[in-house]
């Protein structure tokens, strides 16, 4: 067979002006699957170099993404995690089963999940032997930040360690560590020690505070990291941009209720949710924040009659016999669309996650457990847990 040695010079020729051009290849980039553009960025310096550039990163995602799957540390003891798409109609494989990116001998945890980067930690007894990282799995790329011991003379009794990461501000990330103090009174205050991935330090920011939240669990959202309060106030967040710890008003809890039994509380795609529940209910609100942090409005309202009716092994009957029946489920995530009537809720109920369409209130099953040995019917795989986002990002660490 004869090669046309003139087409395929002029082929060629066309190829190597289209490499030639930053533009143009920055234009055929853009329109790649990320998980492409994670191979293509090996083909050469020039070409990582383009695929890594935050402006690129910015340009192919100029809006936060919606979460593609859920991570969920699994029931078993050895720190393996389960994987949850969040898509009905695309498979696809798990991003990892255990996290090995480094030489823990005891393996990670994920402490907290943001806009496409895991903040983890090594698995080790005592707080002075931990190690934290920034990971990101779509990468496979980590950096291990620095210790915290000596910083500012703040003690070492740890109480959260909170991801602050926004692509769309900065490239930058910053690693927030709350650590109690006691006065000689015996109250406890707070003190906040920031790492900032652009200076590659730790800093102390800002006299102690008090006050009567959990620091573990913290919600980036808006500049700002939020946490919740079992009591009737107090709830709070910490401006990073004004280091100021504000109060966060709260939805009025019922006359009955002197504790809140929040049920959900998080972020997509740039908003704020929160859901609590008191009792056994199946009807629900779905809260939102506004943005100037003034107060939550309902967004959507929730009834699970119809779900209940479809998946009847959500009805509990391993309680004693009562006036109202129990309801197994959680909230694993909420996750709004590109469009409205995308928005959903990923429910767990006994073997299963269902996905609920918040505006068409239309529902499905998204995934189902392998049943495994030890677990009750009935019961559910993970009773506490709410799942850890996994957002892809090309986002450097």
């Amino acid at each position: 067979m004869k090669t046309n040695i003139k087409a395929f010079r002029r082929a060629h020729s066309s190829a190597q002006i289209v490499n030639s051009i930053d533009d143009l290849l920055i234009d055929i980039f853009l329109r790649l699957p990320i998980k492409s553009l994670v191979r293509i960025k090996l083909v050469s310096k020039r070409w990582h170099s383009l695929v890594t550039d935050p402006r690129f990163c910015l340009m192919r995602n100029p809006n936060p993404n919606p979460a593609v799957g859920l991570f969920l540390i699994s029931p078993d003891v050895n720190l393996s995690y389960d994987y949850v798409p969040l898509s009905i109609n695309k498979s696809s494989n798990p991003p990892f089963r255990k996290l090995d990116f480094d030489d823990e001998p005891r393996g990670f945890r994920i402490l907290r999940s943001c806009n496409g980067l895991l903040l983890c930690c090594s698995n080790s007894a005592r707080e002075c032997n931990k190690r934290y990282y920034v990971y990101n799995p779509t990468t496979k790329k980590f950096s291990t930040l620095p210790k915290l011991n000596g910083v500012g003379g703040i003690s070492k009794r740890m109480c959260g360690m909170n991801l602050a990461f926004d692509p769309a501000k900065s490239p930058h990330y910053k690693v927030v560590c709350v650590r109690r103090l006691q006065s000689d009174s015996g109250e406890y205050r707070y003190q906040f020690a920031v790492y900032s991935s652009e200076k590659g330090s730790w800093r102390k920011w800002g006299d102690p505070y008090t006050a009567e939240v959990g620091f573990e669990k913290g919600v980036y959202w808006n500049g700002a990291i939020h946490w919740i309060s079992n009591r009737t106030a107090n709830s709070c967040y910490f401006d990073l941009e004004r280091r100021a710890l504000e109060i966060m008003p709260m939805p009025p809890i019922p006359e009955e209720g002197d504790w809140r039994s929040y049920s959900y509380f998080g972020e997509s795609c740039g908003h704020l949710h929160y859901v609590e529940l008191f009792g056994a209910q199946i009807k629900f609100d779905v809260h939102e924040m506004k943005m100037d942090h003034s107060e939550w409005f309902v967004k959507y309202r929730v009834d699970l009659s119809l779900v209940v009716d479809a998946y009847p092994e959500m009805i509990c009957d391993y309680f004693e016999p009562t006036d109202w029946d129990y309801y197994a489920f959680t909230i694993f995530t909420l996750v709004r669309g590109e469009e409205e009537e995308d928005s959903f809720l990923a429910l767990q109920i006994p073997g299963k996650v269902v996905r609920y369409n918040l505006v068409c209130e239309t529902f499905e099953t998204m995934h189902e457990f392998e049943f495994e040995g030890g677990e009750i019917e009935g019961s559910l795989r993970f009773p506490c847990a709410n799942g850890f986002q996994y957002i892809e990002s090309l986002c450097c660490v």
